[in-house]
């Protein structure tokens, strides 16, 4: 396996380990709240609301040709997507029972994009680091 492969590897067992971490601390602050089945719910729902809202910026952009297709997959991604993504959850939520409020739909479905933001930055911040080690040992 290159050492790239296996850097990539890490980072995504780190990421899937820190998400973990994650939705632990999650739970354990809606079971105080008393809301641990509707968080379980609306947590549960982001498992198919991802390929749809996927599904919603990339299917349109594949069809466009050229450049317009970049165009409009930007624009699928920073414009619409935000607006689905955190309503479908609000939408899971205010039916959950016991029923989550806006702020705390929002919150769960803020927290996969939150730590995939900060395993991006990590992952960055450790990159000349990681590959100079990498190349004192000898594997790079």
């Amino acid at each position: 396996m290159h050492p790239f492969h296996a850097l990539l590897l890490l980072a995504v067992l780190a990421t899937l380990v820190a998400f973990a971490f994650v939705v632990r601390w999650e739970r354990a602050r809606y079971d105080k709240l008393g809301k641990v089945s509707g968080w379980r719910r609306v947590r549960l729902a982001s498992i198919p609301i991802a390929p749809l809202v996927a599904a919603l910026v990339w299917l349109p952009a594949q069809a466009t040709s050229g450049m317009e297709g970049l165009a409009v997959f930007y624009i699928l991604l920073l414009v619409v997507a935000p607006p689905v993504w955190f309503g479908l959850h609000w939408v899971v939520g205010r039916f959950a029972s016991p029923p989550l409020t806006l702020g705390e739909s929002a919150a769960v479905a803020a927290s996969p994009i939150a730590v995939g933001l900060v395993a991006v930055y990590v992952a960055h911040a450790l990159q000349t680091p990681v590959w100079q080690l990498l190349r004192s040992l000898g594997l790079a």
